[in-house]
Order: C-alpha cells, then structure tokens, then sequence
C-alpha cells in the first residue's frame, strides 16, 4: 500500500464540493444536508415540543415535580393560591408528545409553601417536603403513593420545628435516603436525612451546612461518586456549593466554595451522568441578570467549577434544568423578560464546559412562564416542563423531545474547519477524507445519529450501564413460578432456570445461541431429594458437573452428569455444609479451573469465597475468605463474573432491584473488589415496571450481552451492552487510520 491513489478510482481524492455552513464546523466533521442548502453537523438536535396541557386553573404556586419510575408518571405539586392555598399533588402521564392528568389531591389543607419533591425508588414513595403555615411554619414532610392517574398519602411528619423555606429534596440512590435541604433555625441553611417505611418517615439529626443566612437553594445528587450537592446564597454576598456525603441516617458537608460573587437567583442544578458533572444554572446578578451555566466537578468532599456560560444574553430567571439521559443533553427552561413566551435551551457537555444550541419558545397562552420545572421521563425518553403560565395563572405542563434525524442527509465530512455563514471544503461521495482518526483499515463504517462515524453496533464488554433491553424475553412461568437460579452453557444453547415451586433445573434449548425468544422447554431433573428450597446453580465449563445451593439443608449440592449439560443424565454425587460460614447460600460460580468457589451470603450481603485443592470436587473445599457487599447491596440473591475474572456482579431485590459491578484488580480474588457501577433493573432500562427480583445474571462469555431472571414476571430478560443504535447510513470504508473512501 505504498500509493494510496493506487487503489482509488480516478481523481477520487479530489472529489469534494464547497457547502456554507450552518454553525461552526471543525474539520473532519460529518455533516448532512439542509433544505436550504447549507450543511450542518450530523447529530445537531432539534426539538419537538408539544402542546401545553393545564393540570390547575386559575393560579399554581410554589411549584415542585419528579418522575415515578415504578409508575413511569410525573407528579407535580403545587398551592392554588387560594385562601388557605391547600398543598396538592396531581398524577402526569406521558403518551407520545403529550401529557394528561388525573384530579389533583390534598396532601395538606392548609396554606403550603417553599415544596421540594423527590421519588424515592427503593420503596416506590414520592416524598413531598413543605412548609406548612398552617402549623407554625414548620417544616414538613409526606410519603405519596402513586396508583394509575391518583396518589395517595400518609401521615405528614414535622422535620423542623421552626421557620422552614427553600426546600430541596434529593434522593440517595446508593443510600436509599431522602435528603432535605432548606433555610432552617436562624436562617441558617440546614439539612437532615429521611428514611422511608412504608406510608411514613423518619429523620435522622439536623445537620448545617452554613451558619449564616442562606437563600435561594438548589440541589441535586451526584450518582457516580454518591454525594448530595446543594446550592445557596448567602444572602446578596455570593453564591457557592457544598458537598454532602450520607452515613446511616446523618449527612456531613465540605467546606462551601464560591461559584459566583455578588447575589443570584433561582439557582438550579442537575447530575449530567454521562460525563459524570454536575451542571448549574441561574440568574447572574452582577453580569445584567444574564441566565448563566456553568459546569462543576465534584471530588471526595469539595467540588471545582469550569468557566461560566452565558446561555441567554437577556434578563432571564426561573431558570430550572433537567438531564437527558437518552440524548445526554442538559435542558433548561428559563423566562425572558423581554419575550412573550418562556424559553427552552439545550446544551452539550464537554469537560468543564458547556455549550449550547438555539432556544425555542414554550407554548403558553401568550405570557412568560414562572417557576419552570425539568423532569426526565425514562420511561418515554422525554422531558416535561411544568410552569405556571403568567397571562392565564394556571399550572401547565408540556413535553418535548430531542431528537436528531439528520444523519439521513449525510453528504459528507468537513476537509476543513468553517465558520458559521463561511463557504468551505466537504469531502463527498467518491472523495477520501483523511480528518478522522481511530479508523481499522478494511473496515466499513455508518453514521450514527450523534454525528460519529463507526462500525454497525459497538461493544463495551460488561458494561452494565451502557446496557439496552434487546426486546427478548421468554417466559418460563409454565414450568416454574418461584424462579431463583440461572445459569447457560458456554455456547448459548441451553438455558437452565432452577426454582423453588418444582424443586427441579428446567432445561431449555435456543435454537438461535444466546437469543432466550428462541428458547423452547425440553425437560427438567427434579432436586427435591436434595433440597426443597434451591436457589444457586452454576456448572463446570464442560457441563459434566452441576452445582446447586439450598436452604433446606443449607449448603451446596454436586451432581454428576454423564452427557454434557443433560440434565436427564444428572445424578446426586455429594454435599457440602456451609452452615459454619452461612445459613443463607444463594448464588454459586466457580474460577475457570474450579479451584476457588464463591457463594452468596443473603443474611451478611457478602460474598464468600472457598479454595478447592481438587477443582470442581466440594468435598475438597475450605473457606478462605469474605467480602463484604453491604455499602452497596442488600439481600443479595445472583452471582455472576467475567470470563477473566476481573469483573464481579452480584444481583439484590430489596427494594432497589439492581445489579451490582466490582472490578477485581486481581482475578478471582474477591479480597480485592472495588465498586464500579450499577443498573437499577427499573428504571435504567425498563422492562417492566411490575418486574422487581432480577434474582439472577448470565453473561456470554465476551460480556457483551447478558439475561437477567426475573423473579417477580417468571421471565427471563435479554440485553446487550452495545451503544448507540445501529445506522443504515454508510460512511465509507477505511484505507488507514485516518483516512475513509466515502461511499454513497
């Protein structure tokens, strides 16, 4: 390949056409065709906003909202500003570009105001935090149920007998608590912890944050690194941020840091949790009352700030952000004094800083918009911004969508960098563009919608929160209706599901290998004799042996099978007590070569690991160490690893319903597991919103896919860690690294 022209058709290097571009473009940038003429980068978002909806007429004030995931609807709460101004909450469901609701509910009769809301998905609760005028202003909280299109509440309880304002309310996702931040005793800002059980809560001590005057709070909670951050004034000196970490049922703050002097207002702030940043948004006092972004990183008990941007050079308030994390974009809705209509803007994240699109108007009744609320819809992949319309009063709500759909009008890829409004060189159908980089040579490539080029379907092996339902399922509840073990050969075609109903392993074959919807029923060995109440199962990598744990007589269960993974051939070799270590076995995996056996202990949350001197023979086995998982998970029940055993996932129910990953910095060496991340089976990818036991987790064994058990439906789910979608539209082939033959 010593003359790249060589293996080119005539004059193909050359083919390029000067386009006028349609916002700055880098060189080497793919970028489709508009319908005047000018190109645009491909993955350019534009947004279909839908109609307003009205939820309360004449008047909503002090406006709060959050997404149930268990019910996959939005509630927002509010006051009607009548005399009292009575607290409700009403139910939003999401159909398309569409929000409608149900009849709002009291959950407070009695004048209401400064709410903050939150869903708390480890008991399916919305909590609603207020103050209550009714009751010496003090502060107050209250659990909701949602069922179809109605919530329900339980008893409010007092969280601060004083003068409560501004209340914040995040959720602990790796705690399973509710934080509450608010203007406390002394005006000082103040902040306390909340457990919920049941239809109630309660609270753990007062912490303060800041022992001075504080206005204006913000909040939300860092997922990656765990830590709850809230934004204050400190009256009209500066505005700053702390950091807060949960222990139990307290919370403990870093020192406050500084991210703009003088006063601002409606100070807001969302988790951007694919670059794992926290972004702000507010009203800068000092720089013409300007709405202002900008993006923070938060480290151990502290957190630094990149450069402020201005995202509306106009006087802009009530200006509340929400994340995307289909799109993985930040949306703020903000009012602009000088409009008619509320505004919506979109930004991107890159390191520190964020950049931002055109905005777009919001469909009022012909006044601006007040109190702006951004909620995510995982459920729909839509956002929802809820307001109070200024020329009507009324609580109102529409849904927008990001969407970008012009990587069909790919025309080519940037020869060069051009400015806004410039002329400049595109490399077109034919041409070689040599701007790219990280290309395989031989390769065929497609424009995905976010504007990059690669192969059809990317892979990040055992990535669980890169993770998208595959659309396969395959119901086992005609063989067994208390599922608890999961386990599949090393070739994808068979799949074995040990429950609790039958006290037998059903065997299943896949016609098509790892793809459960083309699994069919072909037999079970009942294990009754062993054990009446199974719940693990593995095997060794040729299937001559299986492995199952029990409660019944509390340990693990050898069988020999004389055809490989047929359980027909199955007979009971011998028994290994592990009532010494755990009365509570649940999930078993074995090392490639048996020497080491690892089982789940339910009632501890840990793992528990046991060296064999003769591989895959219990009777060798002694116990040599555990670890502890319970800062991460409760009721631990599956246990799964990577082919290398440098990746460790372990499945629970409780009330969160995730799978759990450690890294092992040594393989198969539990003493050296550190947490890596974690998918809420519900929410993060919704299967089914009634499916709350994943009791179990297979992988393939290139971690690119993997089936969760779902304990609660009796179905086995499929998933595969790729991302992006796979796009029909070709780039071109690769002729080096750098450089790609476009095709059409």
């Amino acid at each position: 390949m010593s003359n790249l022209s060589e293996l080119l058709p005539a004059g193909a290097g050359a083919k390029s056409a000067k386009f006028v571009a349609s916002g700055t473009l880098a060189s080497g940038v793919t970028v489709g065709l508009k319908t005047d003429g000018t190109v645009e980068a491909v993955g350019e978002l534009s947004q279909t906003v839908g109609s307003a909806a009205i939820f309360n007429i004449p008047y909503s004030n002090h406006m709060s909202s959050t997404y149930d995931s268990g019910s996959n609807k939005i509630i927002v709460i509010y006051n009607n500003n009548a005399t009292p101004a009575n607290g409700y909450a009403v139910v939003g469901t999401v159909s398309g570009t569409s929000i409608s609701f149900g009849t709002a509910v009291v959950f407070n009769s009695g004048t209401t105001q400064h709410t903050g809301t939150t869903y708390d998905s480890s008991s399916n609760k919305v909590v609603i935090a207020y103050r209550n005028n009714g009751n010496s202003n003090y502060g107050t909280a209250i659990v909701g149920t949602v069922s179809g299109t109605s919530i329900s509440f339980g008893t409010p309880v007092v969280f601060l007998s004083a003068l409560t304002q501004f209340t914040q309310a995040v959720y602990d996702s790796s705690n399973n608590k509710v934080v509450l931040a608010y203007y406390g005793t002394s005006a000082y800002g103040q902040s306390v912890v909340g457990t919920v059980s049941g239809t109630s809560i309660s609270f753990g001590a007062t912490a303060t944050f800041l022992s001075a005057a504080v206005v204006n709070l913000g909040s939300t909670f860092d997922s990656n690194l765990n830590k709850v951050v809230v934004l204050f004034n400190q009256g009209s000196s500066y505005a700053a941020a702390t950091v807060g970490t949960v222990s139990g049922t307290s919370i403990s703050y870093g020192t406050p840091v500084t991210y703009q002097s003088g006063q601002v207002w409606s100070s807001s702030a969302t988790f951007d949790s694919t670059n794992n940043k926290v972004v702000i948004a507010y009203t800068n006092n000092s720089n013409s009352y300007y709405g202002t972004a900008l993006v923070a990183t938060v480290s151990g008990t502290t957190i630094s700030f990149g450069t402020p941007v201005v995202f509306a050079s106009v006087t802009s308030y009530s200006s509340e952000l929400g994340f995307d994390s289909n799109a993985n974009k930040v949306n703020i809705a903000y009012t602009q004094l000088s409009a008619t209509t509320g505004k919506l803007i979109v930004g991107t994240v890159s390191g520190t800083s964020i950049s931002f699109g055109s905005s777009v108007d919001t469909p009022t009744s012909g006044g601006t918009t007040i109190e702006n609320l951004v909620i995510f819809d995982s459920g729909s992949n839509k956002m929802v911004v809820s307001f109070r319309d200024v020329a009507s009063s009324s609580g109102t709500s529409f849904v927008f969508q990001n969407v970008s759909s012009n990587s069909t009008s790919f025309i080519g890829i940037t020869d060069q960098a051009i400015a806004n409004t410039a002329s400049g060189s595109v490399i077109v159908q034919g041409g070689v563009n040599g701007k790219v980089t990280g290309l395989t040579i031989g390769a065929d490539y497609y424009v995905q919608a976010d504007g990059s080029i690669s192969s059809p379907t990317v892979y990040i092996p055992y990535d669980i929160t890169s993770a998208t339902y595959a659309a396969k399922s395959f119901s086992i509840a005609a063989q067994e209706t208390s599922p608890r073990g999961l386990a599949i050969n090393p070739a994808g075609t068979k799949l074995f599901v040990l429950g609790t109903s039958g006290d037998d392993v059903n065997e299943y074959a896949l016609s098509i290998a790892f793809d459960v919807s083309s699994a069919s029923f072909t037999q079970a060995f009942s294990i009754a004799s062993q054990d009446t109440n199974p719940w693990g199962i593995t095997f060794n990598p040729t299937g001559t042996k299986m492995f199952t744990t029990g409660l019944t007589g509390v340990g693990v269960d050898e069988f020999a099978l004389s055809s490989g993974f047929d359980v027909s051939t199955a007979s009971f070799t011998q028994f290994l007590s592990t009532s010494a270590q755990t009365a509570t076995p649940r999930g078993i995996e074995f090392n490639a070569d048996g020497s080491k056996m690892f089982l789940v202990d339910n009632a501890a949350a840990s793992i528990d690991e046991y060296t064999l001197s003769s591989g895959f023979n219990v009777s060798t086995a002694s116990y040599s160490q555990t670890f502890s998982v319970s800062a991460n998970v409760t009721e631990p029940l599956g246990l799964a690893f990577s082919t290398d055993g440098a990746e460790m996932f372990v499945t629970m129910v409780n009330t969160t319903y995730e799978i759990t990953r450690y890294s092992l910095s040594t393989a198969f060496d539990i003493s050296t597991a550190s947490y890596t991340q974690r998918l809420n089976v519900q929410s993060a990818i919704p299967i089914d919103p009634t499916e709350d036991k994943p009791s179990a987790i297979v992988f393939n064994p290139t971690g690119t896919q993997f089936i969760i058990l779902g304990a609660s439906q009796d179905t086995v789910y499929q998933f595969t860690t790729s991302i992006g979608t796979t796009s029909t539209v070709p780039a071109g082939r690769a002729l080096s690294t750098s450089s790609i033959l476009l095709e059409g």
